[in-house]
């Protein structure tokens, strides 16, 4: 079996193995001579620091790593025996402490106890140890976070992730890109959207500037949109595109896997995947309240609370909840919206641990159908559209989504090789939406030709994963091997009615044209569909140096389509295979260099004209990268060179008008660049992206073309930084985000790129109270995005808010 080895290590970091060595010589050489410590000259020490209240954030692991972690942060020395906390686990600490407050808590029931040597020095010792040989010291510098890729992260940096493998392990070896956007990132950015809390990382692009009814991305060029490219804890949400919305402030992290993910994942869009990391419960109380309101008359209500149930731990549970009434830029569009999210763990064990989760959503808001281009990105003669232009009508657009989530997390150590887990998601949503679309300008380019529909949507999906995962030692190799068999049940029905409206002067709009709707339906479809996968992974570490990961997976999906009008029905079964491998190199000084392949799938609707069901698209990509992540260090680089492919992409059949043949490919070739740091009082992210992306072949005259919104070129920089000394309690943070000029989707208009300026302050008030000011779009540049149509981005925004701890 694995010899554990970490509570060694973090006793002794790498960067103190030499002192510790010398430290180890002259204890053997004074090893006859007993140096004694009176406790009552210990008392007599000086105790002003050790009094200090702190603030203390430390997460549930291993006693040698969370002490390490106490002594970091608390700036003190530590001494012990790694042999005295070797296989002992600890709850972490969260909250303010003294340092010896902090100290009896973490060593509580751990039958050892702390001695003070000097202010700034202690050490551990066993409660009914008569020792009195001092041990060597063991100092601390800088922070060390011991993370899991289910907990929360400290600063800026990540150093785990289950995303890329399903597994525990060290974002250092992975042979695939992977970014993670923390917790504390999606607080000083004031993220109220998953676009805006990815809106610094390379490579993905929003799709349009409406973030209240839809998730929509672009990932290394690729459309994830109508792909479930989104997934909560690891386990897929299969929602439609507009079954609802993410809450950032209910999650812990938000980690984009880049290039093809279908390995492990089943069916997804070439670009990658986005995994939610839900807040989930601590056993250390935790109490938050945010007050907000800001620009559109927005008002805000969260709350966010968590601890444990009983005196052991072993029962503990998580509320977070938020209440919100605001506008939007838009005229007639509101952004309101009831979140709750509940979850409670038990854990009668190291071995075993079992979360529920469930959470409730309620949106009231307004599809923002979008704009004509010329008005917005190309000349109008009649000037600039306004960009809080409705182009609806008011008292009949709504978009009311209403969803929940139920869930839970199993897990169970059966031994010390083998692990069993199981995840569980239900998803269910309805969606009354209303909304008025828009046709061309007439010859005055004043009058906007518009329709209008109405559709009711029901979306349920349940889904299942089986994990086995085995660890093991054989010479000099670690082994950590997964086998899983996952099932998605997926139904989704839509009713919709057509109707007509009057055209709009989009210059001077006069609402209250009369809307008439058919009397009967224009569609009305049930779709099901069943999804079963099966893979195996192998992760091999090879002599401290060498990361081997191999992965294959098989998967069986059947669909049915019911036209409830017609009696119509159309089938499809297919399977599909994929795989990938990577490997990497670990070198001492941090860097890691590595080579991957991976493939994806996604089932593609329709049939040829000769009836025959259309073959899933086809990704696969080639990336060979580079991370440099020095062990303990509180930054991270990493930088990737990508060829990604999809093809059997549907294109025009000229030999059967009307009908599609699968004989299209699109190619994005890029490189991506990312440095994160969280440095004492001073954090920073930065972030480049090119992508060269076209159509490679088509039957449609389209080859060459550019996918619609995907920049050639992107960038970003956020810094923040907290004074301690001068202006302490005060902290300010500025960020800037350049996209380059895109296309929309017939490449027949160009947008131009733009650059947007962010910024925030905020000040402590006390350890509890703290105030800040986020200000998105500090200069408010006018841009644009086009797709079908064009989308306005947000105007200069800002928000005020109040956070209380406690």
């Amino acid at each position: 079996m694995r010899k554990d080895t970490q509570s060694e290590f973090l006793a002794t970091p790498a960067s103190l193995k030499p002192i510790k060595n010398k430290l180890n010589a002259a204890f053997l050489l004074s090893a006859s001579f007993v140096i004694s410590f009176p406790y009552s000259s210990v008392v007599q020490a000086d105790t002003q620091q050790s009094q200090q209240v702190q603030a203390f954030k430390i997460a549930a692991g291993d006693l040698s790593s969370v002490l390490k972690q106490f002594a970091s942060q608390a700036k003190i020395t530590l001494s012990f025996d790694p042999v005295l906390v070797s296989g002992k686990q600890s709850r972490g600490l969260n909250g303010q402490y003294s340092i010896e407050a902090g100290l009896q808590r973490l060593l509580a029931g751990q039958g050892l106890q702390t001695i003070m040597i000097d202010a700034d020095s202690y050490r551990i010792e066993s409660r009914s140890s008569s020792d009195q040989v001092e041990l060597p010291k063991v100092s601390v510098s800088g922070e060390y976070i011991n993370e899991t890729g289910l907990g929360p992260v400290v600063g800026y940096v990540a150093k785990r992730s289950i995303t890329a493998a399903k597994a525990d392990i060290p974002l250092i070896e992975t042979p695939q890109a992977v970014n993670v956007v923390t917790a504390d990132e999606i607080e000083i950015h004031n993220a109220e959207s998953l676009n805006q809390a990815l809106q610094y990382t390379p490579g993905v692009v929003p799709m349009g500037a409406d973030s209240t009814t839809s998730d929509g991305m672009i990932i290394r060029g690729f459309n994830v949109t109508g792909s479930s490219p989104i997934y909560l804890n690891g386990s897929k949400l299969p929602r439609n595109t507009f079954s609802g919305v993410s809450e950032p402030y209910a999650m812990e992290r938000i980690e984009v896997l880049k290039g093809p993910a279908s390995v492990l994942y089943g069916n997804a869009a070439p670009g990658g995947i986005v995994n939610m990391v839900s807040k989930l419960p601590e056993t250390e109380t935790k109490r938050e309240l945010k007050l907000q309101a800001g620009s559109f008359d927005r008002r805000q209500l969260a709350g966010d609370f968590t601890g444990a149930l009983t005196d052991d731990g072993s029962l503990s549970y998580r509320f977070t909840g938020l209440y919100r009434d605001s506008d939007t830029m838009t005229d007639h569009v509101p952004d309101d919206r009831k979140f709750g999210q509940f979850s409670l763990r038990w854990q009668p064990s190291e071995d075993t641990s079992l979360t529920l989760l469930a959470n409730y959503q309620h949106n009231e808001t307004v599809f923002v159908y979008g704009l004509p281009s010329q008005g917005t990105v190309e000349h109008n003669i009649n000037g600039h559209i306004d960009r809080d232009l409705f182009v609806g009508e008011p008292g009949f657009n709504e978009f009311d989504t209403r969803n929940q989530t139920l869930g839970y997390l199993f897990s169970h150590q059966i031994n010390d090789a083998l692990t069993f887990r199981q995840n569980v998601t239900y998803f269910d949503a309805e969606t009354d939406y209303s909304d008025i679309y828009i046709g061309a300008l007439d010859s005055t380019q004043r009058l906007l030709s518009r329709g209008a529909y109405t559709r009711y949507d029901e979306n349920r999906t349940f889904t299942i994963d089986n994990q086995l995962e085995a660890k093991w030692d054989w010479g000099n190799t670690e082994h950590t091997a997964l086998i899983g068999m996952d099932y998605e049940k997926n139904q989704f029905e839509r009713v919709q009615y057509n109707g007509t409206v009057a055209a709009l002067d989009i210059y001077n709009p006069v609402y209250g044209s009369a809307i008439v709707m058919s009397s009967s339906p224009a569609r009305s479809t049930t779709e099901n569909s069943n999804k079963l996968g099966l893979y195996v992974q192998e992760h091999v570490k090879i002599a401290d140096k060498w990361v081997v990961m191999l992965g294959g997976r098989y998967d069986n999906f059947d669909s049915d389509t019911d036209n409830n009008l017609t009696g119509d029905s159309a089938s499809q079964s297919k399977d599909a295979y994929t795989g990938r491998a990577g490997l990497v190199y670990l070198f001492d000084n941090g860097f890691a260099p590595y080579v991957s392949y991976s493939e994806s799938f996604e089932p593609a609707p329709g049939q040829d004209a000769s009836g025959t069901s259309f073959k899933p698209t086809e990704g696969e990509q080639y990336e060979v990268g580079l991370r440099y992540q020095p062990e303990g260090a509180p930054y991270a680089v990493s930088a990737s060179v990508y060829k990604l492919t999809q093809q059997n992409v549907s294109t025009t059949d000229l030999s059967n008008p009307g009908f599609s043949i699968q004989e299209g490919e699109v190619e994005s070739k890029g490189f991506e660049l990312e440095a994160k740091a969280s440095l004492e009082q001073w954090n920073f992210t930065a972030a480049y992206a090119y992508i060269d992306n076209e159509v490679t072949k088509s039957n449609s005259g389209t080859e060459g073309n550019r996918t619609n919104n995907v920049p050639r070129h992107m960038a970003s920089f956020w810094t923040d930084y907290q004074f301690v000394d001068v202006l302490k309690g005060l902290g300010i943070g500025a960020g800037i985000r350049y996209i380059d000029e895109t296309y929309n989707i017939a490449n027949t208009v160009e947008v131009p790129g733009y650059t947007v300026v962010d910024a925030v302050v905020n000040y402590s008030l006390s350890p509890e109270w703290k105030l800040a000011l986020n200000i998105n779009n500090l200069f408010d540049k006018e841009y644009a995005t086009c797709s079908y149509a064009c989308f306005y981005g947000v105007e200069r925004s800002a928000t005020v808010t109040a956070s209380y701890n406690w």
